[in-house]
């Protein structure tokens, strides 16, 4: 594992962006359902764990309170006001819910990591077994993955803390480190470190490709429902394309999938 690991730290590569998202987008349009898929099941569990996480710290009755302040308020002024004095006297409960509700985002962490699978496999064979997207949630991922969403989720938010730029550094930085977790045998802190160092030789193209995929992103959540789930998908597969552009798989990868 450890030779695995040095030998791609170590790899120099070259990725354009024409290439990859080109290919990105056709394999795109190959495992949209699939991927729709899995953005409504996390999307269904996000909501679910956010209603529970509610009802614990007390959110669900502090938002009912606010709604009832803010009746029949018209005046912009007095909104803000009543807003801001709220919000001080909850502060507690509004940060205390939004770190436990971020935390949520390690849900995505196996689907993402199944899903990678299930680009591989419609990549290389041309068709994919629906129950490989659910392989992330096997011991043999599982664990690592959450290795690598906790330690992820503590870096960005103290990267974020120091400015967005640093946020956004590590946001490109990290990219690869799910996929790599999937297809060697690396841990989540080889993999995330794996994924700093490799993205570096190339950061601002990187960058450029996510921007783009990003974007296609938001512009589903600002449709509606039905244009996030079509839209994040792509992310997801411009994700396995840089990995397959950066790193690359040996011939008979594919065969160790559900067997690791």
């Amino acid at each position: 594992m450890r030779t695995d690991i040095n030998s791609i730290q170590d790899r120099n590569y070259k990725i354009q962006y024409s290439s990859v998202f080109g290919e990105a987008w056709n394999l795109y349009t190959k495992v949209l359902g699939v991927g729709a898929l899995a953005v409504v099941i996390y999307g269904l569990a996000s909501y679910l764990v956010a209603r529970v996480i509610g009802q614990i710290t007390g959110f669900s009755f502090v938002e009912k309170e606010l709604e009832e302040r803010l009746m029949g308020v018209s005046d912009f002024n007095v909104m803000v006001y009543e807003m801001q004095d709220f919000y001080m006297e909850n502060m507690n409960v509004f940060i205390s819910t939004s770190l436990i509700s971020s935390l949520i985002m390690l849900l995505s962490f196996p689907l993402a990591g199944g899903f990678m699978l299930v680009c591989r496999e419609m990549d290389k064979n041309g068709v994919f077994n629906i129950g490989t997207l659910f392989e992330g949630f096997k011991p043999q991922y599982w664990g690592r993955l959450m290795v690598l969403a906790i330690v992820y989720f503590v870096i960005s938010k103290i990267a974020t803390m120091f400015f967005i730029l640093p946020g956004i550094y590590i946001w490109v930085a990290a990219v690869i480190a799910c996929p790599i977790v999937m297809f060697t045998n690396a841990n989540g802190i080889e993999a995330l470190t794996t994924s700093v160092k490799l993205v570096h030789k190339n950061w601002f193209t990187v960058f450029q490709i996510l921007f783009v995929a990003s974007l296609i992103g938001v512009a589903g959540y600002l449709l509606c429902v039905v244009g996030r789930i079509v839209t994040y998908p792509l992310v997801l597969v411009t994700v396995y394309m840089l990995y397959k552009h950066m790193v690359g798989f040996p011939d008979n990868e594919i065969e160790k999938i559900g067997h690791s």
